[in-house]
């Protein structure tokens, strides 16, 4: 997954409803969330000797491998986890996250850890996030 175009695709798909630990609405909505703030900005930011060493570093680590691992249980950074709702809805909010993020013209807002991003960087970094909060989305609870 690389791109919105693949998010998209993934959309497409017969998704359940639950997940683990979060429903797959709540990780879909947590990804529209953070691609949001990508554009207005995120709540909270680590600080800039963060954003302008490590984050850079694992920033690059993440574009190179084309993957992440992190906490898929984690609000994003200043915010609260997603309330439970519809699974469409949910859908809904994150496809009009990628149309709000492709036609935006002006600045992106820097990332809470990464700091600034070009938009083919934060696209890519989105679906690598989106990519690993797949595990919760297809993972048996049963």
């Amino acid at each position: 997954m690389r791109s919105f175009a693949d998010i998209e695709a993934f959309l497409d798909r017969d998704l359940p409803a639950g997940g683990h630990p979060w429903t797959a609405a709540q990780h879909l909505d947590h990804c529209a969330e953070s691609i949001a703030c990508s554009v207005d900005g995120y709540p909270a930011l680590k600080p800039a000797i963060i954003r302008g060493t490590i984050g850079k570093l694992v920033k690059r680590r993440f574009l190179a491998r084309g993957a992440m691992r992190h906490d898929i249980t984690a609000p994003v950074p200043g915010s609260v986890a997603p309330p439970p709702r519809a699974l469409d809805d949910a859908r809904a909010s994150l496809r009009a996250a990628i149309e709000r993020f492709r036609a935006h013209a002006g600045p992106l807002a820097p990332h809470p850890v990464y700091g600034r991003c070009s938009a083919a960087d934060y696209e890519a970094l989105h679906a690598i996030h989106f990519l690993d909060h797949c595990r919760g989305i297809i993972t048996k609870t049963t």
